[in-house]
């Protein structure tokens, strides 16, 4: 019997094994196919004639038509050049339209066989010498609106002048001003937004009727209507519990029934083909059908390595392509470009590594495309839950629901950290890999290059969890001269430079309590909870003299405060001791050299908030990554995760750098003085200036001397910034009593200890 239970748990053993297996590969094989369903391929469509001028596309009938504002080199009036887009890209001129010299055509809208447009002038009623430009007779100046109509080679049919039209004349003349935009078209009208009024002309150009409720408030009246490839209208709605779409009576004036589609103010709304509608964000295009819960993914800009911001001017050729335009990241020109949807099956096959983020972060999305292109065995897919989850009432939703998920144990295979996340609890659980290894193996990397201290800074128990290519200081800013040379002070010292100074002399300019006690808990939170034991220590003196110095600011700033004088003499505050101290980020040596030669005009001090420990100054991480120990992908992972450490990136990216080489290279050119290359590609240098109440300062570059101790400087700093909403709630809510003359500081202490201290061991 004993051996039937051994033989049966063993092959349960067995069976559980096989399942586990293959619900892994199964999952592999899910990550790869999503990543291949969302893949578009482009061509760029080099119609326009001027590279930083936008060529927009609309629907014609069953054809496309592209035009584009001209403007002659010579500084003349400028031409709109209609051209019909052939179904190969290609276009074929159909005519050129003078501008007008005081005014403009906008809303161009065609049905196939006509064009229409909104011509506009600018009129002034009085008299004017064309030849010295001077007034000969006073009068008004009035906007002039045209419904014009035009054949598809530029003849003219109509041009009614909008102004006229009684029904709209006596709208202008009710509301001192008259404007016409927002044009569309049905099968058989026109549309036209008329004084903040849709107003409904036919074909022929003969007024009908206002829309809406004339002189009131409603749906219909505040709607952003886009016409649909089947004839009906559909109406956008910006309300404040967030944006709606419902199907327009055009007919009646009304609005249906309303869907509220979440995150709608981050995308943009076009007519779809196989869809109501497709809609665009910063990661892709999506169809919709009014009535749904969620639109549906279309095309993903990182799966198909396409670094842009967005697209514009959406125009649909059928369900899986279309045109649209784009702006190029690095040059800034725009490109009109057809997208086609490519087949799954000629995706290549890749292993897929996520990489989850709280915010966009569109410098790693950035590298991400590049790693995708180039590398030929992983690709990263991104997951920002600022894009998913993150809505208009709840910015930090994102971030709420990816904490959830990584305590629930769906880590990604990267995570991009943020400052507010709990990252000392989530490497006490393990969670996160440790780098140090993969550095060491990687023959392309020196770990004697990196910044000790921003290393140490990043780890654990000497095991590195976090990768930070760049990083910057925060901390407060003083003159050496009143506080010594070396960094750090306490409160005790902080008070005693403050009362020894004039009445009216400020510690830092327009700070707050609330503000201060925000930065204490910012740059100098160390001193009051052990960040590797968790240990609370809010009850100390240090903490009741803490609030008892903060008890000296402001509880508000007054409007008087910001007078004439104030702003006029802004800049010398601190030169001249009105102001003792600077809340500064320091990111880069330049940044220094200002603070020290333009801000307080001698040397400085980064001496930090006052604290007990010495350590008032914090770094703050350009980027901050972890890899999941957990993860199917490590060596892809690191693969990534590598080249934001290489000298190729770090010579590139802003702020201090993990780089001690590259850090010694800017500190080469601080000592340098700014230069530009001439028409021959001579070398030309110039003053680096700044001005102090409006008197003009020259910042010389830095000596050798100044830049090799600002560099040693950089390696002192060790205290990281994080930042806990939760905890910081704790912190003011019950300080608020002291401030307020309720409580004592030191019965305010006790509260916050308790609280604090059970709130930190919840948390760890």
């Amino acid at each position: 019997m004993k051996r039937k239970i051994t033989l049966l748990l063993f092959t349960l053993i067995i069976l559980t094994t096989a399942g586990c297996g293959r619900k892994e590969n199964n999952s592999s094989e899910q990550e790869t196919a999503r990543s291949k369903e969302h893949v578009y391929r482009m061509e760029d469509l080099e119609i326009g004639e001027n590279p930083y001028s936008s060529v927009s596309l609309i629907q014609s009938g069953d054809e496309f038509l592209a035009f584009e504002y001209v403007w002659p080199e010579d500084g003349g009036i400028y031409k709109i050049h209609f051209n019909k887009l052939t179904k190969d890209g290609k276009k074929e001129e159909l005519f050129k339209l003078d501008g007008e010299e005081e005014g403009g055509y906008n809303n161009i809208n065609s049905d196939g066989n006509n064009l229409y447009l909104i011509k506009n002038k600018y009129i002034y009623t009085g008299q004017i010498d064309e030849e010295t430009g001077d007034v000969i007779e006073e009068g008004d100046y009035r906007d002039e609106y045209y419904l014009v109509k035009m054949s598809m080679n530029g003849e003219e049919i109509f041009s009614i002048l909008m102004n006229e039209i009684p029904e709209l004349k006596k709208m202008e003349e009710e509301q001192g001003w008259f404007s016409a935009y927002g044009m569309f078209l049905t099968d058989d009208s026109i549309y036209i937004s008329c004084c903040g009024m849709y107003t409904r002309f036919d074909k022929e150009g003969n007024f009908q009727k206002i829309m809406g409720t004339v002189g009131g408030e409603s749906d219909f009246n505040n709607a952003n209507f886009i016409p649909l490839a089947d004839g009906r209208v559909a109406a956008l709605l910006y309300e404040e519990n967030g944006a709606s779409i419902a199907l327009a009576d055009m007919e009646n004036g009304s609005i249906g029934e309303k869907h509220t589609l979440p995150g709608a103010f981050s995308y943009s709304f076009y007519p779809g083909s196989g869809y109501d509608l497709f809609i665009t964000d910063t990661y892709g295009v999506y169809g919709y059908n009014i009535g749904d819960e969620a639109p549906s993914p279309l095309l993903n800009f990182v799966d198909s390595d396409m670094a842009f911001w967005g697209l514009g001017n959406v125009l649909a050729i059928n369900e899986k392509e279309f045109y649209a335009t784009y702006d190029d990241m690095d040059t800034g020109e725009s490109h009109l470009a057809k997208f086609i949807k490519v087949d799954p099956a000629d995706v290549k096959d890749k292993k897929v590594i996520t990489l989850a983020m709280a915010y966009t972060d569109w410098g790693v999305r950035s590298q991400v495309i590049k790693f995708n292109k180039a590398d030929e065995e992983y690709r990263i897919t991104i997951q920002d839950y600022s894009s998913l989850y993150a809505t208009e009432d709840d910015y930090n939703a994102g971030i709420t629901r990816l904490n959830a998920d990584i305590v629930s144990g769906k880590v990604p295979d990267i995570l991009l950290l943020d400052e507010s996340m709990p990252v000392e609890s989530y490497m006490n659980k393990g969670l996160f890999e440790n780098l140090n290894p993969y550095i060491e193996k990687d023959s392309e990397l020196d770990l004697n290059n990196f910044m000790p201290n921003i290393m140490e800074a990043f780890s654990q128990n000497g095991k590195l969890y976090i990768l930070v290519p760049n990083f910057s200081i925060r901390t407060l800013v003083a003159k050496t001269s009143e506080v010594g040379q070396e960094r750090g002070w306490t409160v005790q010292e902080a008070m005693e430079l403050w009362d020894s100074k004039p009445d009216g002399t400020e510690f830092l300019n327009a700070s707050t309590q609330t503000e201060m006690l925000d930065s204490c808990m910012r740059m100098a939170s160390s001193q009051f909870i052990d960040p590797k034991s968790g240990k609370c220590s809010f009850d100390s003196d240090e903490f009741i003299q803490m609030l008892e110095f903060i008890n000296r600011f402001p509880k508000e700033i007054g409007e008087d405060y910001y007078s004439d004088d104030y702003w006029e003499n802004y800049d010398s505050q601190w030169r001249e001791g009105r102001v003792l101290t600077s809340y500064n980020y320091v990111g880069d040596f330049r940044d220094y050299n200002i603070t020290k030669k333009v801000t307080f005009g001698e040397d400085i001090t980064l001496i930090g908030f006052p604290s007990s420990d010495g350590d008032g100054s914090v770094l703050v991480p350009g980027n901050e990554f972890a890899m999941s120990s957990k993860s199917k992908n490590k060596d892809g992972a690191w693969k990534f995760l590598r080249t934001f450490i290489t000298e190729e990136y770090q010579s590139e990216i802003y702020g201090f750098t993990l780089s001690i080489s590259q850090l010694k290279e800017r500190a080469k050119k601080a000592m340098e003085k700014p230069y530009y290359e001439d028409e021959n590609g001579n070398k030309v240098e110039y003053d680096d200036t700044a001005y102090v109440d409006g008197v003009e300062i020259i910042i010389d570059p830095m000596t050798q001397e100044e830049a090799d101790d600002f560099l040693n400087q950089l390696y002192s700093f060790h205290q990281v910034s994080r930042y806990d909403e939760s905890l910081d709630q704790i912190i003011s809510e019950e300080a608020a009593a002291y401030f307020a003359g309720q409580k004592s500081a030191e019965d305010v202490a006790r509260i916050i200890q308790s609280r604090a201290q059970i709130y930190v061991n919840e948390t760890r």
